[in-house]
């Protein structure tokens, strides 16, 4: 048990270095690109993945439209996150995104019917304070602060679909499906002007961006199979703990004393929510973007 907490406060400590990566691109590249090229290149290690294993990819016919629809949540919602990060501290960000599991644990309450307790009602008071402290800390909007709550929205109602499609086809399937169905339907928006150009150094920045995240994947499956999802769910949010020095650290940035209450407040109803005995979406795939599958049937070997 104390091995699998170890392992993903370990791939939380390297959540943050995903954002930062992407946040470092968007000085020189949109963030229609920098997902783009996210996904295209976790596409391509989890292809590399399925031949080294000899996994097959396995698509179901009946749930293709699903597919497309998950897709293309999964992509708003990161495209948002990474337009907020080039414009926001990266620990403001990354905070307003984690609003994603509460928002998924209310879109099933609301459409598909599972229960409201205490724990849910109370845990979404929370977080929504949380957000509306870190929406207006002076009273006036923020176009990025905006844009890490849209996107938290978009990747809540992408989590609740996940969770309602769980018995459609095989997960790891579905991760490489669509990461690579991703990037095709990001492509024309991300290369509408022609194929960007690219330094070295970026260049470096968008093959570690995918090999962080890939290992990011891996630790967190581990986890997940040396430790009980109920256990687990609240160290999620250690990602905001890791996320403050790696904005920092990198980018000189400190957040404000009211960005940090709100930040407290987001997470604080992160937790209360899991406390309910009804709750099945699990938060960990807010940031890391893929499917709650994924972790409970991908057999790991230890």
């Amino acid at each position: 048990m104390r091995i699998g907490v170890g392992i993903l406060v370990t791939a939380m400590a390297l959540t943050p270095l995903t954002d930062g990566f992407s946040k470092a691109l968007g000085t020189d590249q949109t963030a229609f690109f920098i997902c783009f090229s996210r996904y295209f290149v976790a596409g391509v290690i989890a292809l590399v993945i399925s031949v080294i294993f000899r996994r097959p990819i396995e698509i179901p016919r009946h749930d293709r439209l699903g597919q497309v629809f998950r897709t293309g949540l999964m992509m708003g919602a990161m495209t948002a996150l990474i337009f907020a990060l080039s414009v926001v501290p990266l620990a403001k960000a990354v905070g307003g995104f984690l609003i994603a599991p509460v928002v998924a644990s209310l879109i099933s309450v609301l459409l598909y019917k599972e229960k409201m307790d205490g724990f849910r009602f109370t845990g979404a008071i929370f977080s929504f304070a949380g957000a509306y402290v870190i929406l207006r800390p002076e009273g006036s909007l923020e176009i990025g602060t905006l844009m890490a709550l849209f996107g938290g929205f978009l990747l809540g109602a992408y989590l609740a679909a996940t969770r309602r499609a769980s018995a459609c086809g095989d997960a790891f399937s579905t991760l490489v499906v669509q990461c690579i169905l991703g990037s095709l339907l990001i492509a024309p928006l991300a290369l509408w002007n022609g194929i960007p150009t690219v330094s070295l150094h970026n260049l470096f920045y968008i093959v570690a961006l995918g090999a962080v995240s890939a290992i990011c994947h891996f630790l967190t499956v581990a986890a997940y199979n040396r430790a009980d999802s109920s256990v687990l769910a609240p160290f999620f949010y250690f990602n905001i703990v890791f996320a403050i020095p790696v904005g920092y650290f990198w980018f000189n940035e400190l957040p404000t004393q009211t960005t940090l209450i709100g930040l407290v407040g987001i997470a604080l109803g992160g937790v209360i929510a899991m406390l309910s005995t009804n709750a099945h979406v699990n938060p960990f795939t807010g940031i890391l973007a893929i499917p709650w599958q994924f972790v409970k049937n991908f057999s790991l070997k230890t």
